[in-house]
């Protein structure tokens, strides 16, 4: 069927590429065996709230594309604008009958194809380490996290907190345990299949 590339420009757009884009999420990470960061009434309501008042920007600061195939969403993104940077924040494809053809990475390239011809400098996929990501970039940001505890117990939490980001960095550094990982949560929720695409 035909296709076209949506960007949101009405309140009612907003809902339309956000219902979906939840839908989407809701779907992939039930499969995946994780829990819905999408998912609480109060999430939903911010992110909302958040592009339908960009809208009312001269130059939006937040910004929803879409792709619709045949007639249906099948991949949505949405990105933040600063400076000479577009940030894609998040994105979804729908897991059904043409999830096999990357409908993520057709968005993406019209969405960087539209970011050069409108002069923004960078592209970036925002936080987090993927093999799609690595597709399409050539820069690679390193982001540290700066604790500064005051208290002893502030201390111990600190401590705490950089064990477990050096255990969740281990396993996502090392293909084999990640790969693990992965199917032992999808097999966790009730799904042995394996992702179609990233499973950040």
């Amino acid at each position: 069927g035909a296709f076209r590339r949506i960007e949101a420009r009405t309140r009612e757009d907003v809902d339309r590429l956000l219902d979906a884009f939840l839908e989407m999420k809701e779907v992939r990470f039930r499969r995946m065996g994780i829990a819905n960061v999408f998912g609480e009434p109060e999430v939903r309501a911010f992110f909302r709230a958040l592009f339908s008042e960009a809208l009312t920007e001269t130059k939006p600061s937040f910004v929803l594309h879409g792709l619709e195939v045949a007639g249906k969403l099948r991949a949505v993104t949405g990105s933040s604008l600063s400076g000479k940077r577009l940030i894609c924040e998040f994105g979804a494809i729908a897991e059904d009958d043409l999830a096999f053809t990357s409908p993520g990475d057709f968005l993406f390239f019209d969405n960087i194809q539209e970011a050069c011809e409108t002069g923004f400098g960078v592209y970036d996929f925002s936080v987090g380490d993927e093999p799609y990501k690595r597709l399409w970039c050539d820069v690679e940001t390193q982001h540290f996290e700066v604790m500064a505890p005051l208290t002893l117990k502030g201390r111990a939490l600190a401590l705490a907190m950089r064990q477990g980001a050096r255990t969740k960095a281990f396993i996502k550094n090392s293909p084999l345990i990640w790969k693990l990982t992965k199917m032992l949560r999808r097999k966790a929720a009730g799904q042995a299949a394996p992702a179609t695409e990233d499973d950040s």
